[in-house]
């Protein structure tokens, strides 16, 4: 089976002393037998995006395990040079939002303009949910119809609500692997369908295989973990 990570990151760390280089990071990825990983700077994440979308697009360059994620900053959102239809053109397969680390909501107006934007260039976005209650919920209201959403680093207190928002929105999906609840893969596969799920390790901040190996140990079909772990996110993207 294809194993393809949506959630992976490289740069520098700023909470703790870290090693999550890009060097790590593909490191990290060959040593889970992981093919590729969907990659963006923390530069861009914790500074300037501007300037992290243009090292994201270098330092994937150089590797063939990493494909490029930009971001952006809703909060110093001004679109022109970083709007998601010039972004997809650059190369850029997916667009990656950081709330838990910026210190803005999903209920945001910028934040439903940068959706629509998305919408409207065909990029998907993946929305860093965390454990922020109230944050799939606010994107299930404002996100435009059609627009593929990805609730991302989603953790036991917020997978309710998130799986609530899936069912209500079936363009949305859902990355696993902080979702740590017992059968939680084969609660989502009966609640959503496998199709919904794709694989998020937070590569290489959290270093285990526990996400693979929770969805390979499921007691779903092998066509459901294929999918899972790299079928839905390689159709996501257009097929890679």
């Amino acid at each position: 089976m294809r194993v393809l990570d949506s959630d992976c990151v490289f740069g520098r760390w700023p909470r703790a002393n870290l090693d999550v280089s890009a060097r790590r990071l593909v490191e990290c990825l060959d040593r889970l037998e992981i093919e590729k990983g969907l990659a963006v700077s923390l530069r861009g994440v914790f500074y300037s995006h501007e300037e992290g979308n243009r090292e994201t697009l270098e330092i994937c360059g150089r590797h063939d395990s990493l494909l490029p994620a930009a971001t952006v900053n809703p909060a110093r959102y001004a679109g022109s040079s970083d709007a998601p239809g010039r972004l997809r053109e650059a190369g850029f397969g997916l667009l990656r939002l950081f709330p838990d680390y910026q210190g803005w909501s999903a209920g945001n107006v910028l934040v439903e303009r940068v959706l629509a934007e998305c919408a409207e260039a065909g990029m998907p976005v993946a929305f860093n949910v965390a454990k922020a209650a109230g944050a799939s919920s606010d994107l299930a209201r404002c996100a435009p119809r059609g627009c593929r959403v990805i609730l991302s680093g989603v953790y036991y207190q917020t997978l309710a609500e998130a799986t609530e928002a899936l069912r209500r929105r079936p363009e949305f999906l859902m990355g696993v692997g902080r979702t740590c609840m017992p059968r939680s893969i084969e609660m989502l596969c009966e609640r959503v369908g496998a199709d919904r799920l794709v694989l998020g390790t937070s590569q290489p901040l959290d270093l285990g295989r526990g996400p693979i190996e929770m969805i390979r140990s499921a007691g779903v079909s092998e066509e459901s973990k294929a999918a899972i772990l790299g079928g839905n996110l390689a159709g996501l993207l257009g097929g890679i």
